[in-house]
């Protein structure tokens, strides 16, 4: 077994941790919020393993990290009115939205026909994902039911045996994504996180 890729997501490690996510590896990153299980979308074996890890049911869904509006266009099925236009106007940032899932994603990413979708506000994250041709499923490093760990020593510790344990640099948030339902009538506010104020104003909740 291969080392894992350790340090900064900066030069020769995007390209490495790259390469571990389409051979279908599981990578910790540091994200705009907080740090998160990784793994490329289209392959299952990964995302079960993520479940493994998280101790987490099938029911229970994840996030996809997009690198742009047309990277999401791939995995959102029809954008509710003016959605897409808003939502380009918050992204990227810590803002998760909710859209019908395109019947084109697999199915287990897809929660009674929704998914959730985000683009980053971390370059070096975006230049990743890019690099890796696909959105990333994403989800808070903890076991179910669980706070999220934050400290990568201790990830390296609690889940041993990853392809990447990449680290932040700085002081990271401990407060995860902002995130809005926009698959029924009016937007929902689901859970408030960053940049919630903004994001609420921006799709006019109260």
């Amino acid at each position: 077994m291969e080392e894992a890729v350790i340090g900064y997501l900066e030069g020769r490690n995007i390209d490495a941790v790259a390469a571990r996510l389409r051979s279908g590896g599981v990578a910790v990153l540091p994200t705009d919020t907080i740090y998160g299980f990784h793994c490329i979308y289209s392959n299952r074996s990964s995302l079960d393993r993520i479940r493994r890890l998280k101790g987490r049911s099938e029911s229970a869904g994840f996030i996809l990290l997009a690198s742009s509006l047309e990277m999401a266009d791939r995995i959102v099925g029809s954008w509710p009115a003016g959605a897409r236009d808003i939502l380009g106007s918050l992204w990227p940032a810590p803002v998760t939205a909710i859209l019908p899932a395109s019947k084109k994603i697999p199915v287990a990413l897809r929660q009674k026909g929704r998914v959730a979708v985000r683009i980053p506000a971390m370059p070096s994250l975006l230049a990743l994902i890019g690099k890796t041709g696909e959105p990333l499923v994403s989800t808070s490093v903890n076991r179910s039911g669980q706070p999220p760990v934050n400290r990568i020593g201790e990830i390296e510790r609690t889940f041993p045996g990853l392809d990447a344990y990449v680290s932040r640099r700085g002081a990271g948030s401990r407060t995860p994504s902002t995130v809005i339902d926009i698959t029924g009538k009016e937007p929902r506010m689901v859970r408030p996180g960053r940049s919630a104020r903004w994001a609420a104003a921006a799709f006019g909740i109260d």
